[in-house]
């Protein structure tokens, strides 16, 4: 798991400083921190949570420049297409805050282990990714077995210590639920760090539910009827909702996994899982200490790269996309912002030279600002062809475009107060003002 985090955030090089032990192995021979997350060949050796920026592929059809006649438009201009990140894959990439928790054990909601700090833990989030130890070659608290164990109980259990969790919390105040109504019940859920009207949507939703197979309308009118089944059931419908997961099915080059990642692609979805993805997160990791501290043109290692981090992190971020806003300063070339110069060249999420090194022999490009002569991110010059659509704001879905303003103006990008604003679904289509 840790080896996963240091694999999709060692890039940027966040962490700093030097470890509190020589044996951390995410430090290499030369000094260097890649990543920041412990690394040992025994379980939970995360305690505290590591946070850091990875960079993940954006989610096709979620750009501009997916559309082919987007991109001719650009062509015929002869406008280069920018990106402030990099791409790989032809797929932009995109900064994504990733944070590495403690791993879970049975009896977690009952506050073994963790406990519910590792449960408060997970509401930052807004996708999680379950690493599943794939071989079969450890049990669900991580310790080495004889036989091999089929993996897919983990899933299970872990599904189950959510929703037992959140079940708990909102068990133990029913009686005010009851006496206060639905307002009540939708604060409580709400303070799963999600918006009242999300909430609403999961209510509905069982609500159409529990009408259509049990002929009992208004459920949420008329609490007092609710038995544990109808909570346990809403509980599961809004854990759903909120966690959505995705699975990296670790260690797929030892030869025991491979029967146990077929068994469990083919019956997803499955206890909260809806996408998975095989991976060797050591193997990962070896190329991108290779590539960060050796800065190599090509190597065995680089030949027998896959991206899987990068298409876990996809897929994970296919479950709840964001909204990608490209600020642009005009509409007919989709010129960056002058305002957006000092983040392209200067914002922490940048990638790292050893990061881009990375990139580039991944067959990836470099982002837009990279000046690879000089090994530093320089703005454009006032003669220079600008790259059109640069940059991108990651918002939540149905986000306003006051929003936008205020996200735009908390980067130093724009000042003053929202007048107009001109917008157009695809490049080329003639703009329209929206408020």
């Amino acid at each position: 798991k840790s080896t996963l985090f240091n694999a999709a955030t060692a890039f940027a090089r966040q962490r700093g400083g030097m470890p509190s032990t020589k044996n951390n192995s995410s430090e290499d021979e030369d000094g260097m921190i890649l990543g920041g997350a412990a690394m040992a060949p025994h379980p939970f050796t995360t305690i505290d949570p590591n946070i850091g920026f990875c960079f993940v592929p954006t989610v096709d059809g979620s750009c501009p420049e997916d559309d082919k006649v987007g991109c001719e438009h650009l062509a015929l201009k002869g406008i280069p297409l920018g990106s402030c990140h990099g791409r790989v894959d032809g797929r932009r990439l995109i900064p994504v805050v990733l944070k590495d928790v403690a791993g879970l054990v049975p009896g977690a909601y009952e506050g073994r282990g963790k406990g519910n700090k590792f449960l408060d833990d997970l509401t930052d989030a807004d996708v999680l990714i379950h690493v599943l130890d794939a071989s079969g070659k450890a049990d669900s608290e991580g310790n080495k077995v004889l036989d091999t164990i089929n993996p897919i109980n983990d899933l299970e259990w872990i599904s189950n210590e959510i929703v037992r969790w959140v079940y708990t919390n909102i068990k133990q105040k029913w009686d005010s639920v009851v006496r206060r109504g639905r307002s009540k019940l939708l604060g409580l859920f709400s303070g799963y760090k999600q918006s009242q009207s999300f909430v609403e949507e999961v209510f509905t939703a069982v609500e159409n539910f529990v009408s259509e197979n049990y002929g009992r309308d208004s459920v949420f009118d008329n609490l007092e009827s609710f038995d544990e089944g109808d909570l346990y059931r809403l509980v599961s419908a809004f854990v759903m909702a909120r966690f959505p997961m995705g699975l990296a099915l670790n260690k797929n080059d030892i030869a025991s996994s491979i029967p146990f990642i077929e068994d469990i692609t083919s019956k997803l979805p499955i206890h909260g899982c809806f996408v998975a993805q095989a991976l060797s997160a050591d193997k990962e990791m070896r190329f991108i200490r290779h590539h960060c501290l050796h800065q190599s043109v090509a190597s065995t290692v680089a030949s027998n790269f896959e991206g899987s981090v990068w298409k876990c992190l996809q897929k994970a971020l296919s479950l709840r996309s964001p909204l990608l806003v490209f600020p642009v300063a005009d509409m007919q070339t989709y010129a960056p912002l002058p305002g957006f110069n000092n983040f392209a060249t200067r914002d922490p999420s940048l990638p790292s030279k050893g990061f881009i090194n990375c990139l580039t022999n991944a067959g990836g490009t470099a982002p837009s600002t990279w000046d690879c002569n000089k090994d530093m991110y320089v703005a454009q010059g006032k003669n220079e062809t600008k790259p059109a659509l640069r940059d991108v704001l990651l918002m939540k879905p149905g986000s306003t475009v006051n929003e936008v303003f205020l996200a735009l103006k908390n980067k130093n990008v724009l000042e003053g107060e929202f007048v107009r604003a001109e917008a157009s679904s695809r490049v080329g289509e003639k703009p329209k003002l929206v408020s």
